[in-house]
């Protein structure tokens, strides 16, 4: 038995997938690399960011071929030295982006202390 071909106008459809998050003022959870030619520089960024959140973020120059600065929360900077988190970030950073990038850094810090007491 042969199959039916219809003929005439052709079916459209559509799939459609979303998925919703929170979204929070300002939207940089740890820190955010932005490249020498990204479309909104550090200075830029940074003063909006001071407008909306003052205080909150610490921008950092960096002198590297693809990446102008860092723009960190001062709370990460508070746990982490800037030595230590700026040349941690950048290792990576300038492996996975251009010029023409910014990129969000997700910040997860776990701080470990383990003391002796005497009990008597």
């Amino acid at each position: 038995m042969k199959e039916q071909i219809k003929t005439g106008e052709p079916k459209l459809q559509a799939a459609i997938k979303m998925a919703f998050e929170h979204f929070s003022l300002p939207p940089i959870e740890g820190a955010l690399v932005i490249g020498k030619r990204a479309p909104v520089g550090l200075n830029a960024l940074s003063n909006a960011f001071e407008t909306m959140a003052p205080g909150m973020f610490k921008p950092i120059k960096v002198n590297n071929p693809i990446i102008e600065g860092i723009l960190v929360r001062a709370s990460v900077l508070r746990k982490i030295p800037q030595s230590k988190l700026e040349p941690l970030i950048l290792r990576y950073a300038e492996k996975i982006m251009d010029e023409t990038d910014s990129l969000h850094v997700s910040i997860n810090i776990h701080i470990f202390i383990e003391e002796e007491v005497t009990l008597k």
